[in-house]
């Protein structure tokens, strides 16, 4: 983006000096050169949503299938995770199923970490400030008895969908009382519709549409790489680096077959992975979250909007292909 920049300093130029055209090639190519290094140096946390899983199919087998090819990934790419709970998905018919509170144990046992994601994944812009921090507690009663026999505490909380608080009066409110129950909040900065392709994906698995399946894959990978690269120029944009970036992904089929050549993609762009908890070391997340409008939407851009960004601003996401939204009927 400095590069644009400069084109667009010179733009209307009709004649330049041979020393002022050296100047501006010496500049190029120490732009470029920084550019590589930053790309050197990237780095990102691996944050997964939705356990123990999620998927057209609650069978036992497809969500320990989804669990277990997930862990191999990670823990033969030496890879760190936090993967953040759904009580609820413990329960069948209110009751807790041993099989599926095995699933986070071994989350733990392959040394990933656990964080609360509440327990029926209600959107705090939809609910009752009081009724939303209770499902927040309700959420807290398997995996913190577990995170401490695992010698960990509980320490993150990921916000569903992103809703943080329509008002700024509901955000501090619920702030506080995250801090008062010893959570941090789990922030993003590189957000995606992964969740589309997966929908897609199940419903191709589920009638045996192996070719529709690939198909979306073949899609996935190179959507998942244009949306990096998008989140890495909004940050140089905003914030003239790339910071500790913090992935949102979910436990789900299409991640469990291709989480490898995701992390492969990654390292391609100069990735390493770290921990939620190193990833939060950056002074980026030191700034204010001030947002209450009614999005979802990533700390990155709520950042940005405090700055004072608008619509053009943000152009240029990469867009879920129209197949692969028509197969996950999503509008």
């Amino acid at each position: 983006m400095m590069v644009l920049a400069i084109a667009r300093v010179n733009r209307g130029r009709r004649t330049r000096s041979p020393s002022r055209s050296g100047v501006w090639r010496t500049l190029l190519a120490l732009l470029v050169c920084a550019q590589a290094a930053s790309a050197q140096s990237r780095s990102v946390a691996i944050t997964i949503d939705d356990l123990p899983a999620v998927s057209t199919r609650r069978a036992i087998a497809v969500h320990t299938s989804i669990t277990e090819r997930l862990l191999t990934t990670l823990t033969r790419e030496a890879v760190p995770a936090i993967g953040f709970v759904i009580e609820g998905g413990l329960e069948t018919n209110g009751r807790l199923e041993r099989e599926r509170i095995a699933l986070l144990e071994r989350w733990l046992a392959a040394g990933m970490e656990l964080g609360n994601h509440s327990f029926s994944h209600r959107s705090l812009h939809q609910s009752p400030l009081e009724t939303y921090q209770q499902d927040v507690l309700r959420g807290e009663r398997v995996i913190r008895s577990l995170l401490e026999r695992h010698g960990k505490s509980l320490t993150w909380y990921r916000h569903p969908m992103l809703h943080t608080g329509r008002t700024a009066q509901t955000k501090r409110a619920f702030a506080a009382f995250l801090a008062s129950h010893g959570y941090r909040i789990a922030p993003v900065t590189i957000d995606n519709q992964e969740w589309i392709f997966a929908r897609a994906y199940d419903h191709a698995l589920d009638r045996n549409d192996s070719a529709g399946a690939r198909r979306i894959a073949d899609a996935y990978l190179p959507y998942m790489d244009s949306i990096i690269g998008y989140y890495e120029q909004q940050s140089m944009a905003l914030l003239r680096r790339e910071p500790h970036q913090i992935l949102l992904l979910h436990a789900n089929r299409l991640n469990a077959e291709f989480l490898d050549e995701l992390l492969t993609l990654m390292r391609r762009r100069g990735y390493r992975f770290i921990s939620l908890e190193e990833a939060m070391r950056d002074p980026v997340y030191e700034r204010a979250d001030p947002y209450t409008g009614p999005a979802g939407i990533t700390w990155l851009h709520r950042w940005a909007l405090a700055e004072g960004w608008t619509g053009s601003d943000f152009a240029g996401e990469p867009e879920v292909p129209a197949f692969v939204m028509e197969i996950a009927g999503v509008r």
